[in-house]
């Protein structure tokens, strides 16, 4: 953290504090993921050493370095059950970066060779789950319908100031080049399009029927660290 303070009390309760939610603690990952954490507790004024931060923390620093280096498929697809049951946003790059092991054992060659592929394979919709972090093509349709029923006002002065990632995401070449036609595509009627005018829902067009996985992806969040991350 950027201008704190650090004791070895301090730094003794965070790496306590990382080591209970599971992080990597091992050097190679925890000087990516935690610099500065990294850093103070080498420095000569506290402990000299990562292994000695460590151990006085009371952790076994030797279990720490003992990364798992081989996963077998049934290993991988176990982990993301067990973490999906828990209630894990297995797409979050946070938890890609937390459970930075695991999501490149997924992503290797030998064995799914991409996080979406292991998600897959243990069973999972990864579409589902992708719909709540991108703008998909049907996702902007699914949410025009769900606002049109909603009566709440689609003109594009409204959208784009209350809803501005759909907004965008819609008027995108890849997507639908325009509000306009997203609201076809949806089959909205808009008596307004300049303003803040009702719609009504006409019927599903032809579009939503294509629409589908092919669409651009607009992410809603921050976009994972490039180091970790792999092929969706």
């Amino acid at each position: 953290m950027p201008g704190r303070l650090w004791t070895k009390e301090k730094l003794i309760a965070e790496i306590k504090r990382l080591h209970a939610e599971g992080v990597d603690l091992s050097p190679t990952a925890i000087q990516k993921t935690h610099s500065a954490l990294f850093s103070s507790a080498r420095s000569g004024s506290h402990f000299g050493s990562w292994r000695d931060a460590i151990e006085a923390a009371g952790l076994d620093y030797d279990d720490l370095k003992r990364v798992k280096q081989r996963w077998s498929r049934e290993e991988i697809l176990l982990r993301i059950r067990e973490m999906h049951t828990q209630g894990h946003d297995l797409l979050d790059p946070k938890f890609k970066i937390k459970n930075r092991s695991l999501y490149l054992a997924a992503c290797a060659h030998r064995y799914f060779g991409s996080w979406r592929r292991a998600v897959e394979a243990a069973g999972l919709d990864h579409e589902t789950m992708r719909e709540g972090h991108i703008w998909t093509r049907t996702r902007i349709l699914r949410t025009i319908q769900q606002l049109s029923q909603e009566n709440k006002p689609l003109g594009w002065a409204y959208i784009e100031e209350h809803e501005p990632g759909i907004y965008r995401a819609a008027r995108r070449k890849e997507n639908f080049g325009s509000w306009a036609a997203a609201l076809q595509a949806a089959g909205v009627e808009n008596s307004s399009l300049r303003g803040r005018g009702a719609s009504v829902i006409t019927g599903i067009a032809p579009t939503m029927m294509m629409a589908g996985d092919d669409g651009a992806e607009v992410p809603t969040g921050e976009p994972l660290d490039a180091k970790f991350e792999c092929k969706a």
